[in-house]
């Protein structure tokens, strides 16, 4: 009888992995899709997807997706039309609709003033700023 080598090579082609998950259980899935091999998989939980399975996912909440980029539309929207002047403006009238029996305080000098004595208006690039 031939002995046997002192050496062994283990060769392994294939394992079988039986404690892996098999499907992406997510409720909100985000797919990564790798166009080299062909596969999808999520980015959530790293399970494997099955193309047919992520596009089948997609087409049933198309419309969640829809009303996600409309509320993305009109936050673009309120960000384009926000004007931060406005906002102060809008306070001040608050505080003075609240408050009639009392006045703002000026910031360089700190006395009080009505803002009904407003006058003029000068350009902020024509004004030291300290």
């Amino acid at each position: 009888m031939d002995s046997l080598p002192d050496k062994i090579v283990n060769i392994e082609v294939l394992k079988i992995n039986r404690n892996m998950r098999k499907f992406c259980t997510c409720e909100n899935p985000q797919y990564d899709v790798d166009s080299t091999n062909r596969a999808v998989w999520c980015r959530v939980c790293g399970a494997w997807v099955d193309p047919y399975d992520a596009i089948e996912h997609i087409a049933k909440n198309i419309e969640r997706l829809n009303e996600d980029v409309q509320n993305l539309l009109e936050q673009r929207r309120q960000i384009e039309n926000y004007k931060p002047h406005l906002i102060l403006f809008k306070k001040l009238e608050a505080e003075y609709r609240r408050s009639k029996d009392m006045f703002p305080i000026c910031p360089t000098c700190a006395k009080p003033f009505d803002l009904a004595k407003i006058s003029s208006w000068v350009n902020k690039k024509y004004i030291e700023v300290k």
